[in-house]
């Protein structure tokens, strides 16, 4: 029974008798069916239609429905809920370990190698840090002498011996400036160069003022003085003295020799610097900053391993406890029923694949008196090209039976239920030896399923798919459609001999070492195959249900 939130708003139209329903659809199967269908008039068709066949089918179970029915179906329900659970589970466990075995295995997981290697002696951390961080030959120590070296640009510019170092050059900036200067103040008051500043001095006032050429002698003289480098207190010596001092000054600050130099100070914090960067990298200090890294890493690996060691030990215990119930379930004596009530479940979502009717009817009797023989039956849906034609399924997963006890009893369920092909379908474990997954035998087909294998439900598949073919294939007797029977004839016959393939595949995979190749080889053929079979085989059918549209 499935969950349906409904939202109903009813009123009634111009013609009587007719409901307006707006459902609130929240069943994801349910949902995902109406999405195969376009939105608008495709979609409410088919959900007309599902919402009829389901009234029509809840106004028939009202009448027929008794209490020991109800037991009985509450009983199905949840063995098949239970069986449903226990395979998802299985599955969902499987895949799990698998992907965190891939990972987290201690002895063939991709992380513990991928950290193993990155932290072992010599691993990949090791020889970066000693490439890049190593006292000597290290990338760091190379780009460190290389720029601050002695023979690094930096130190040949600030040595005070080097000719083209920075205190060599301003020395010679500032003697050429001073000497410029010198040379121009003294051109500027000799009395040799008619054109100076003196001499047109001295010229304008003697032709002005002869009467103060004694003044002005006495004034000049003092001038004189004040430019003369005899005299330790005139400006001019005060000048020089000056350039001197600052001369000086910058010579001390780029001097190796002086203690508080600024060049001195540069050197002895680059040493401080470096000494520190090998204090602080370096594995053989415990209170360095790379073995604090380190220590923090392997903690956190640690965890990570012990983590990853409990978590699979949960799974094994999880994993054989799942194994124990299987294991007890098969040896129970409702193995067979629960191998039809997942047959069923199988069926049913086949059947609303392809639109048709399922129904059970191994509890009820049919057209032979007392006879219940035939325990599904899928009634092919209106919307296909043999609308009403019917397919009955019966399941077995009992060892006793034999191929011409499972004909003989197919036939015998075709009767019962007025059904025009039967197939039955054998349990894997309780199939006769020899016999093939897939067969055909005139409007019989039989099978072998195993619903623990996902893959063995090509075979139920593939049946129905025939089934169909074949139904459809006796309802059309015209000419136009004699070479669409024929092409769904060969497609018929080429699909029961790939999934005959699938038996090799399996006995290939228990030596899968030796025989990998043809695995590979065989699955791509046979994919191939199989994929072009099956849409010559629905295009066949299409163009059957366009000739009966047509009739």
């Amino acid at each position: 029974m499935h969950t349906a939130s409904l939202a109903i708003e009813q009123s009634l139209l111009s013609q009587p008798g007719t409901v307006m329903l707006r459902l609130e659809v929240l069943d994801p199967e349910v949902a995902i069916e109406l999405r195969k269908h376009s939105e608008g008039e495709p979609r409410e068709r088919f959900a007309l239609g599902a919402l009829r066949l389901g009234v029509l089918a809840l106004r028939q179970a009202v009448g027929e429905m008794d209490a020991a029915a109800v037991r009985e179906a509450g009983r199905g329900l949840i063995g098949d809920l239970a069986d449903l659970l226990s395979r998802r589970g299985t599955e969902l466990t499987a895949g799990i370990t698998g992907a965190l075995r891939q990972y987290f295995d201690p002895s063939s997981g991709a992380l513990p190698q991928r950290i193993e290697a990155l932290l072992r002696h010599d691993g990949e951390l090791d020889r970066a840090l000693r490439e890049h961080l190593a006292p000597e030959n290290s990338t760091i120590a190379t780009t460190l002498a290389t720029h601050l070296g002695e023979r690094s640009p930096l130190f040949k510019l600030l040595s005070p011996t080097d000719a083209n170092g920075v205190k060599a050059q301003i020395a010679g900036l500032l003697q050429s400036a001073l000497g410029e200067q010198e040379e121009q103040i003294l051109r500027e008051f000799s009395l040799d160069n008619d054109n100076s500043t003196l001499s047109r001095l001295i010229r304008e006032l003697a032709t002005n003022n002869g009467e103060l050429k004694n003044d002005l002698q006495s004034q000049v003289a003092c001038l004189v003085d004040e430019f003369s480098l005899d005299k330790p207190d005139s400006a001019l010596s005060r000048l020089v003295g000056r350039v001197e001092a600052a001369q000086k000054a910058i010579a001390d600050q780029f001097s190796s020799d002086n203690e508080q130099s600024a060049i001195t100070r540069l050197s002895r914090m680059l040493d401080d610097t470096r000494r520190q960067i090998d204090k602080n990298l370096t594995l053989d200090d415990d209170a360095s900053a790379l073995a604090r890294l380190k220590r923090e890493l392997q903690a956190a690996i640690d965890k990570l391993v012990k983590c990853n060691t409990d978590f699979q030990s949960e799974v094994r215990t999880t994993l054989a406890t799942i194994d124990a119930r299987r294991q007890e379930a098969a040896k129970s004596t409702r193995h067979g029923h629960t191998f039809e009530s997942q047959l069923r479940i199988v069926l049913a979502a086949e059947a609303q694949r392809f639109n048709d009717l399922h129904e059970a009817t191994g509890s009820t009797t049919g057209a032979i008196r007392n006879c219940k023989t035939g325990d599904f039956v899928t009634e092919l849906g209106p919307d296909s090209a043999a609308p009403g034609a019917r397919i009955v399924w019966e399941a077995k997963d009992d060892k006793s039976y034999d191929l011409k006890q499972a004909l003989s009893e197919a036939e015998e369920a075709r009767k019962n239920r007025l059904a025009q092909l039967a197939i039955f379908v054998f349990s894997r474990g309780s199939a006769p030896e020899g016999l093939q997954p897939f067969a055909r035998y005139g409007n019989d087909l039989v099978i072998t399923w195993d619903p623990d294998d996902p893959a063995s439900d090509l075979f139920i598949k593939a049946a129905l798919s025939v089934a169909r073919a074949l139904a459809i294939r006796e309802n059309h007797d015209s000419v136009e459609t004699e070479k669409a029977v024929s092409a769904v004839e060969i497609s018929t016959r080429t699909i029961e001999k790939q999934l005959d393939h699938l038996e090799q595949i399996k006995t290939w995979a228990e030596t899968v070492k030796s025989n990998g190749d043809k695995i590979a080889d065989r699955a791509g053929r046979m994919r191939t195959d199989l994929t072009k079979e099956i849409e010559s085989l629905d295009r066949h059918v299409r163009a059957l249900k366009t000739d009966a549209a047509q009739a």
